[in-house]
């Protein structure tokens, strides 16, 4: 049988053709009013469950940034407020120094809550619709028909990796994360900014690779 699209009465040589055009045809797509953005059916109602956009006021989900902080009880965390404003803010509720042991150990589990918040706001390296977010994000209006396309207008791009994390969280359209012209200018507002994300290693213990750390990830002198 051919592979046929009953809504918009066109027929496709292969069923891959037909699973790419319902998933990123125009007229298969749905958009976020608020945040301005477009999905596939599925991924709107994704988006409308786990945005924090969409949650004030109610239960939201709690991420790995999330359960970082709430695991000092005396501090009052914020999920609204970026993440490195966030770990400023502990630091001074807690009062630690920079070479503490209690400070050390909270940067250390800090920086794995930063690498494990990353993968549940970006997605795979095979996966088309998480390239298309990356692109997104970092302000490519007009998305690559491939993943090959993708890679090829990310490739040299320098932003900031806790930037990406913070528009994940904030999960609004209005504007990307900051795209900086050098590694050394990103190195120079990482350092000030302390949005320090960990340099480590971009592939899973099952093997597979997140698109942002894969092709994102810059090794900078910190």
């Amino acid at each position: 049988m051919t592979p046929f699209c009953k809504p918009c009465n066109k027929s496709f040589k292969q069923e891959a053709d037909l699973r790419r055009h319902l998933r990123y045809s125009p007229l298969h797509q749905s958009r976020c009013e608020t945040c301005d953005r477009i999905f596939s059916r599925d991924g709107l109602q994704q988006h409308l469950q786990t945005a924090r956009v969409h949650l004030t006021g109610m239960s939201a989900t709690e991420t790995p940034l999330d359960k970082f902080f709430l695991s000092f009880p005396s501090f009052a965390y914020d999920p609204f407020l970026p993440p490195a404003t966030s770990y400023s803010r502990l630091q001074r509720h807690m009062g630690w120094r920079r070479e503490s042991e209690g400070s050390g150990e909270a940067w250390h589990q800090y920086q794995r809550a930063l690498e494990e918040e990353v993968k549940v706001w970006f997605g795979k390296e095979d996966d088309l619709n998480s390239w298309h977010t990356l692109c997104g994000t970092i302000g490519i209006k007009q998305l690559p028909p491939t993943i090959a396309a993708c890679r090829s207008v990310v490739r040299n791009t320098h932003v900031n990796i806790v930037d990406l994390i913070e528009w994940g969280r904030r999960g609004s359209g209005e504007r990307g994360v900051r795209v900086f012209r050098s590694q050394e200018a990103l190195w120079e507002y990482t350092t000030k900014e302390r949005k320090v994300f960990p340099q480590s290693s971009v592939r899973n213990d099952d093997g597979e690779t997140n698109v942002v750390l894969r092709h994102l990830l810059r090794h900078l002198r910190l």
